[in-house]
């Protein structure tokens, strides 16, 4: 017989105990994962860690259904937050939570105290009220949330546990889960991501070795194992504990088979508990109690008797609500050896004990009822209990995606779905598309536009409603489907708004497919082909500024700016501020990329100035103030964001900077850091290279949060950086950072710009190693594709410093030397590029001089310095020593303050070979990576940091004021207690201040 006994003595994790215990004081560390296979002890290490927390520490324990993904959503933490309702007080949560908050949708006895979620209720605020709720409660002890079983965690859960981990930095909180690496699924690539931050630690759980399995017969039997036995168990088990557990008695009477051998676990029990298991199996995980005992036909105390055995032989654990069983595979093994019947028998049971319940039911007992009753095989009271649990759930709630779906599933095997339900199988289409694009889920959103255009326009040939004109004109005759599923009468109005309706799908499905990298295709064409011009609405509106967004990256500048000024035409008549600040943003970028654009000044600002520049600042300046109308921090991110790429490109380096800091901090706002940084910090890093901060470029995106940036974003700083290494003489870094970019790029057109900056630095490397037919094989790669020039024109920000390095390499393609006389320049850096390139090919100092003045308006020292050494070429040559001299001075001085060895280099070699008396610097060049302090080991970041931890600020005030992620900053928190030997903030602090480490660095920004 196998016995199921369990123990108090846990064997072989102490190590993994202490690290636990560890990481609630270590603020370097947020989140700790707990991987290993089923049995393997992950719930039996909890319990023991959180045994040994500090009574002050607070523990908030949630687990995740066996649903799997398609699950009730946010179901772990809704478990949490219910707990800490019931220990805290509905009242005193309350107050650590803003008025009408998201959360009160989760937990309606909160509404009591708050008020009812407010109508701009959504996903991002839900995540920051929930990572408020945790900090504040960290303020005054340790707090540790535990959440279990993250291989069934449903995709609403997976994206707030990824926010939280991103997002969650205070040391006195700590985020542990535990997962089966095996059954993984969906969160496997989300843990492959967690890993690579340094704030998240891992921790598998490994098999038992001989001798811990030995140790855990030991107790389980209390008595030492005889030797065979153990060699035996352990075999057999492999290590794993639960498994040891059940074959510690009899192992030869067990079967191999693990269903069989989980089977056993049932071994010894009584009639009355053998006649609940089936029924608790059917029920899953929870167990609610009230519906176990309305389909277990037993008298309340036999029921009683029967759970207290089943509790007290460890098979069931007891829950606040109910049970759930000790291990997930003990309930899947009982279920599976169900015969069909009792299956069927059982849920409808259940479905049928829900059901008297009547409206009565929450959203999660509404779909539990719904699946009951589909596995009982009554499709349609499935149908409608799905549709009534969608009804509960918030519009953009991920449940209500899963829910939906469901109701897709069952449509067409339900006769006269349309008649049992107040909709049509077209509106869940519809719904299932508006909550995938509101949430994320990409290929949810692409299948269901798909099946919802297959009914909308089969043949793809429907007209518009209505001409430019306002005429009527004929189409194909086709059902018109009414919210009621039956036949609509034709109008003008009504087919006007179904036309529309067609529109809208194909411009969904537009933003969707763009969102997966590989560009919206013709869907946005079809979109504008089907909306009327004349007394055009919101819908053409978005579809317009949608398209110039797709524009722009294609090159298309002129499309661009044409689809933004209709939209802002249309979004100025509706007053839509929201939709104001994209059009005027989108002008301002289209304006930036082409003089075209601003040449024609018929829709733009009263106050358009005369370059393309200011024309697109004061787009931009329109944009932030219907931004500020519009309320909403997210249109402010996407408008800083625009901006500061046409800042950087203009050469107004510092303003970029300023744009970035705004973003930065509206991102933090609008808790969307992690979504909306990345492209901030490749415009940061940008600005800082081109002024010379090389330090300051390296510091924006350390090694800490580079690996969790999206690949285009790596590319982009990988490029900057390269750049800066070149330009210090290290060549070898400058060609593994371009292998590196090349390989993160791929070979997509979606990144052409960042393809031609590959180009470019690739040509600069090997001029620099003094492959000269390296170099032109790189420039006439440009051109040996077919649309290399049309590439070329479409991006001229990013061509020009091509065209400038053909002129300096030898073998260079006459075509792309032809270039610099047709390719427009837009912005003062493309002028100055346009100087140097006219410069060698005339080889005189005036057009030298020209060269270093158009770099001197854009602020660019290296550029300068390298200019004014080719001017002081020229000027000697022309046998003007006082003006060469003078010129190789500033450039030595310029290169030793910037460290760039090549151009010092360059500058000595230059006043040897003219005689001249400038040019040997004695200031030794910086070392290549950037500089260290020399106190106490601590780099300039970490010295700011420092001070700003003295001033008493937590992670997430100085990722606040540092512009950096909270998570970043608890790291470098981390590593500034181990440089100085301290335990705590407080200690860092002292430190600081008995060693004079506190004096301001000045501004870095």
């Amino acid at each position: 017989m196998v016995s199921f006994p369990g123990s108090s003595v846990l064997v072989g994790r102490a190590a993994e105990v202490s690290a636990l215990v560890e990481a609630v004081g270590d603020p370097g560390t947020q989140t700790v994962l707990i991987a290993g296979e089923a049995g393997i002890g992950k719930s039996r290490l909890v319990g023991e860690f959180t045994e040994r927390l500090h009574s002050r520490a607070m523990v908030l324990l949630g687990r995740c259904p066996e649903l799997g993904t398609g699950g009730v959503a946010y179901a772990p933490f809704l478990s949490v937050l219910r707990g800490l309702v019931r220990q805290l007080g509905g009242e005193a949560v309350a107050t650590l939570l803003p008025p009408h908050p998201a959360l009160a949708n989760w937990l309606p006895q909160l509404a009591v105290h708050t008020g009812g979620a407010g109508p701009e209720a959504d996903r991002i605020r839900l995540f920051g009220e929930i990572l408020t709720l945790l900090e504040q409660l960290a303020m005054t002890r340790p707090v540790v949330l535990i959440l279990e079983d993250l291989h069934w965690a449903d995709d609403a859960s997976r994206e707030l546990l990824t926010f939280l981990a991103a997002n969650l930095a205070d040391a006195d909180a700590l985020l542990v889960g535990t997962y089966r690496p095996g059954e993984a699924g969906p969160l496997r690539g989300l843990v492959a991501e967690l890993r690579r931050n340094p704030g998240v630690r891992v921790l598998e759980l490994h098999p038992l070795t001989r001798h811990e399995v030995g140790r855990q017969l030991a107790a389980l039997l209390a008595r030492e194992p005889e030797p065979r036995l153990i060699t035996k168990v352990f075999e057999r088990s492999g290590g794993n504990p639960l498994f040891v557990e059940a074959l510690g008695q009899c192992p030869d009477q067990l079967p191999a088979d693990l269903t069989d051998l989980l089977l056993g676990f049932q071994s010894g029990l009584s009639a009355d508990a053998l006649a609940v298991v089936p029924s608790a199996a059917v029920l899953g995980s929870p167990i609610h109690h009230e519906l176990l005992a309305a389909i277990v036909d037993l008298p309340p105390d036999e029921l009683d008797h029967a759970l207290r055995e089943l509790v007290d032989r460890h098979l069931l654990h007891t829950t606040e609500t109910g049970y759930e069983f000790r291990h997930g595979l003990i309930r899947q093994a009982i279920y599976d050896r169900l015969l069909p019947g009792e299956r069927t028998r059982l849920h409808a049971r259940a479905a049928a004990a829900l059901r008297a319940r009547g409206e009565a039911l929450d959203a999660e007992s509404r779909a539990d009822l719904a699946r009951h009753a589909r596995a009982a095989g009554d499709l349609e009271q499935a149908l409608r209990a799905y549709w009534s649990a969608t009804t509960a759930v918030p519009a953009t709630h991920p449940e209500r995606l899963r829910l939906l779906e469901q109701i897709l599933v069952l449509w067409d095997r339900v006769p006269d779905a349309e008649q049992i339900l107040p909709t049509t199988k077209l509106a869940v289409l519809e719904q299932i598309v508006d909550v995938a694009v509101a949430c994320g889920a990409t290929e949810h959103g692409i299948a269901a536009a798909d099946a919802a255009l297959a009914l909308l326009d089969p043949t793809g040939d429907i007209a518009p409603a209505e001409s430019a004109t306002g005429s009527t004109e004929s189409r194909p005759a086709r059902r018109s489907i009414g919210r009621d599923g039956g036949e609509r009468a034709s109008d003008p109005d009504a087919d006007r708004c179904e036309v529309e309706r067609v529109a809208r799908m194909y411009r969904r499905r537009a933003y969707l497919r763009g969102t997966t990298g590989a560009g919206p295709g013709t869907d946005l064409v079809r979109a504008l082909q089907l909306l009327p011009v004349a007394g055009a609405g919101a819908e053409r509106a978005e579809a317009l500024v949608q398209s110039a967004s797709a524009r722009i990256f294609r090159g298309d500048a002129a499309g661009s700016a044409s689809d933004a000024r209709a939209a802002l035409v249309i979004a100025q008549r509706l007053g839509a501020d929201a939709l104001v600040a994209r059009a005027h943003a989108h002008l301002g970028l289209a304006g930036a990329a082409a003089a075209e654009v601003a040449g024609d000044g018929s829709s733009g600002p009263e106050s358009a100035a005369a370059n393309e520049t200011d024309w697109a600042l004061d787009h931009f300046a329109e944009a932030h103030r219907a931004a500020a109308a519009a309320g909403d921090a997210r249109i402010v991110v996407d408008v800083a964001t625009w901006e500061s790429a046409v800042l950087v490109a203009a050469g107004r380096y510092d303003a970029a900077i300023a744009a970035v800091r705004q973003g930065l901090r509206a991102a933090h706002e609008s808790f969307r850091f992690s979504e909306s940084a990345p492209i901030l910090f490749v415009k940061w890093a940008q600005a800082l290279a081109a002024l010379g901060r090389w330090d300051e470029a390296r510091a924006v995106v350390d090694e800490t949060q580079f690996d969790q940036l999206p690949p285009l974003s790596r590319a982009a700083l990988t490029l900057c950086l390269a750049r800066i290494s070149l330009a210090e003489g290290n060549i070898g870094a400058a060609r593994d950072a371009a292998a590196e970019a090349g390989r993160l790029l791929g070979d997509s057109r979606w990144a052409a710009q960042y393809r031609l900056e590959l180009v470019a630095l690739t040509c600069a490397v090997d001029s620099a190693a003094g492959d000269e037919t390296g170099a032109a094989a790189v420039l006439a790669g440009v051109l040996a594709q077919g649309d290399g020039a049309a590439i070329l024109f479409a991006h001229p920000h990013d061509a020009w410093p091509l065209v400038a390095l053909a002129a300096r390499t030898a073998g260079a393609p006459a075509e792309l030397l032809a270039l610099g006389d047709t390719l427009p320049a837009v912005s003062p850096v493309d002028a100055a590029y346009r100087a140097v390139f006219t410069a060698r090919l005339a080889g005189s100092a005036a057009r030298w001089s020209e060269a270093v003045a158009a770099w001197r308006a854009v602020e660019r020292p290296h550029e300068i310095a390298a200019a004014l050494l080719d001017a002081a070429e020229s000027y000697a040559a022309e046998g003007n020593r006082a003006a060469a001299d003078l010129a190789v001075r500033e450039a030595a001085e310029i290169a030793a303050r910037l460290g760039a060895l090549p151009l010092q280099e360059a500058a000595a070699r230059l006043a040897d070979r003219a005689l001249l008396t400038a040019g040997r610097t004695t200031e030794a060049p910086k070392p290549h990576g950037g500089t260290v302090s020399g106190r106490h080991g601590l780099t300039p970041r970490e010295l700011e940091v420092l001070r700003l931890v003295a001033k008493g600020m937590s992670n997430r005030g100085l990722a606040a004021e540092l512009f950096i992620s909270a998570n970043t900053a608890g790291v470098h928190v981390s590593r500034i207690l181990a440089k100085l030997g301290v335990a705590s903030r407080t200690e860092a602090a002292a430190f600081a201040h008995d060693h004079s480490l506190l004096a301001s660095s000045g501004d870095n920004d």
